[in-house]
């Protein structure tokens, strides 16, 4: 039975997004606490798991269906939150295609707060915590291919980062770090980010957790304005990134809003947008992302080891906000596009219990 207990262990991301296959359309996760924010799972950490899952049916197909281990284009959309514990996948193949199939997945978990939810599915084989009483938390459709195996044009686009990170380069070297020296927080141009919420007193754990299962690294000199953020980041752990882990890459940084944090209560005084004390929860509504290159093989070193990001944000209105993610490898070749909506919330809404004082059906989101 899962633990309510904060978490500050880091748990390797392969176990925290282990699935369980039940049958041919039923997988079994478990929602670890150490990738939540508040109370409530990281979006893009359900949505791994859900890409494993995926994973794991499109890799089952038989030789001769063609074998599609590879998610081309996936569509989130975070129906009701998440919580820590057993979690259902169900997965139907909605266009299977010997180049291109076209899954649904739903992650439902037990509704143990609200049994009279409009939203219910009966699972089989006893998954997501032990029952027919079970509700969508989140669905998507998701695009299988073998990466490996498209034929077809390519162009070279000359795309390149604009406006460019506030990083020095030139034509004979690249605006990576020395990886060797970034490990050690000693690079030149990029430098470790440190933690931005100190723990709890009364649990001894951080509101924002999940934060520990990643390093981040941003550049020495700043951002380059506000609303663009760049980073490098590895697992905590000492894991490579995986094909599986790009949901949880998308949305590990989705804090542009904080770059707008006032330092003190003095810079309140000058305009600010929000407190300096305001803690904040931004949850994932819709996300959206393409693959663009398969993780390399075991045989080339079984995944990445860093991965540089650039998150931005066009507009902040009305409590949502946008956000373009791009994820690049050391090659500085393009991993992921990924889009989101988003909402700024206060952390009362992620802490509040659940099933009190709203409507039949109706989501705390």
């Amino acid at each position: 039975m899962a633990s309510n207990k904060p978490s500050t262990e880091i748990i390797p991301f392969a176990k925290a997004t282990e699935i369980k296959r039940l049958d041919a359309n039923t997988y079994q996760a478990n929602l670890v606490d150490s990738f939540c924010i508040g109370a409530v799972p990281n979006g893009g950490y359900v949505a791994s798991c859900i890409l494993q899952a995926a994973i794991l049916h499109g890799s089952s197909r038989s030789p001769s269906s063609n074998p599609q281990p590879h998610v081309m284009n996936a569509h989130f959309e975070y129906l009701n939150r998440t919580e820590v514990g057993p979690a259902t996948i169900i997965i139907g193949d909605v266009k299977p295609g010997r180049q291109l199939t076209t899954l649904h997945a739903t992650l439902y978990q037990d509704d143990t707060s609200d049994s009279d939810s409009d939203i219910h599915h009966t699972t089989r084989g006893g998954g997501g915590g032990g029952g027919g009483n079970n509700k969508k938390r989140v669905t998507a459709y998701l695009v299988m291919t073998n990466l490996s195996s498209l034929t077809g044009l390519s162009l070279n686009t000359q795309f390149t980062l604009l406006p460019p990170p506030l990083v020095p380069s030139s034509p004979s070297s690249s605006q990576n770090p020395d990886f060797s020296l970034l490990k050690q927080n000693r690079d030149p141009h990029w430098t470790a980010i440190p933690s931005l919420l100190p723990p709890a007193p009364a649990s001894g754990s951080s509101y924002i957790r999940a934060l520990q299962n990643t390093q981040f690294y941003i550049p020495r000199q700043g951002q380059v304005r506000k609303s663009i953020i760049d980073l490098w980041i590895r697992l905590s752990s000492g894991e490579k990134f995986t094909n599986a882990s790009l949901g949880y890459v998308s949305d590990c940084w989705p804090y542009v809003v904080e770059a707008y944090r006032p330092r003190s209560e003095e810079d309140e005084e000058e305009g600010a947008p929000f407190r300096h004390d305001a803690k904040h929860w931004y949850p994932t509504v819709v996300m959206n992302i393409e693959q663009k290159k398969a993780a390399p093989e075991k045989e080339e070193g079984g995944g990445w080891e860093w991965l540089r990001m650039r998150v931005s944000s066009k507009e902040v209105r009305g409590g949502r906000f946008d956000l373009e993610v791009l994820v690049m490898d050391e090659k500085g070749e393009l991993v992921v596009v990924s889009n989101h909506v988003g909402l700024v919330l206060g952390s009362e809404r992620n802490l509040a219990g659940r099933g009190k004082g709203r409507m039949k059906g109706q989501s705390r989101i």
